[in-house]
């Protein structure tokens, strides 16, 4: 066993993986630019390699059917499982934090939102939606980000519903003593202690693979073991950076790893990425055939940093 082959089979000892949030994260990664369609049998050859055999993808696939994820279609005796628009929509949200290059730009202004007007159950259940958006709640019905664009929002609340239930504003804070209070407040409504104590985790854990990429040999790294590599990364990753509300560095703390964390994941999606790719290629099969090959799109994930074959 390669040393390669040893890390994935320790990643995945280490931590219980979700097979639902496994799937979520390869649909996201390697099919959503790809018509976001594939054969259940496909799915199973994919993530044999991480010890999944194809009842634990049944049985995921079951799940995010009824969550409304994931639709199906038979085709003779195969089943073909694919995006929901409902799929769709939350791959691409997820896609801007994940793939992002760096922590946003800030002009100083602030989105709030108050929901005051909300039953209790439509509140919390909105909340976690701003929240996974990048909110943090300032009191129990006033949200506050300030990196959120105005549409993306409003997107968010027409889907569910509330539009025209909770208020919006537009804030600055110009008053140079209140930074430091604000700093504080900001430390404790988004729970950057906690959110930096998950990028440190990453980094140990992700760390260690970067010689092992680089020492690797074309026989250690093939195609199939790439495809392993990004998956697990893009996994663990997408768990940490989902739950960063992406502020701008002026409101971060002091030793913030979330910059070192995504320039590791950068560089080992760099190496692993064209041999992902042709190994999906190779697998993958769609109800009409092979899988198209990904869009312009797919190349500008992190600044850009994919070649185009």
């Amino acid at each position: 066993m390669s040393k390669l082959e040893q890390f994935i089979q320790q990643a995945v000892s280490d931590v219980p993986i979700s097979g639902t949030s496994l799937i979520v994260s390869l649909y996201g990664d390697a099919l959503a630019h790809r018509g976001g369609e594939i054969w259940l049998g496909s799915l199973a050859v994919l993530l044999e390699g991480l010890g999944f055999g194809e009842r634990f993808v049944r049985t995921s696939l079951f799940r995010l059917n009824k969550e409304g994820w994931l639709e199906v279609e038979r085709v003779g005796r195969r089943s073909y499982y694919r995006l929901t628009d409902f799929g769709q929509r939350q791959t691409r949200r997820a896609e801007g934090k994940i793939y992002r290059a760096g922590q946003p730009s800030w002009d100083g202004a602030w989105l709030l939102l108050l929901s005051e007007g909300l039953e209790k159950n439509t509140l919390q259940q909105v909340k976690k939606q701003l929240e996974w958006l990048g909110f943090g709640a300032l009191t129990s019905s006033l949200l506050a980000s300030p990196s959120q664009q105005l549409a993306d929002v409003q997107s968010l609340l027409h889907e569910a519903g509330v539009a025209e239930q909770v208020i919006c504003f537009e804030a600055r804070s110009p008053l140079p003593l209140s930074q430091a209070a604000l700093k504080s407040r900001v430390e404790t409504c988004w729970q950057l202690t906690d959110k930096n104590a998950r990028y440190a985790e990453f980094i140990q854990s992700f760390r260690p693979l970067l010689p092992l990429l680089k020492d690797a040999d074309a026989q250690a790294l093939t195609p199939r073991s790439c495809f392993l590599i990004q998956l697990l990364l893009i996994h663990f990753y997408r768990r940490v950076v989902l739950k960063d509300p992406m502020l701008p560095d002026v409101l971060l703390p002091p030793h913030w790893l979330g910059q070192q964390a995504r320039q590791l994941c950068i560089n080992i999606y760099q190496r692993v990425a064209p041999g992902a790719l042709a190994f999906v290629s190779e697998v993958a099969e769609t109800s009409v055939g092979e899988l198209p090959q990904p869009g312009a799109a797919w190349y500008q994930r992190f600044g850009g940093v994919l070649t185009s074959p």
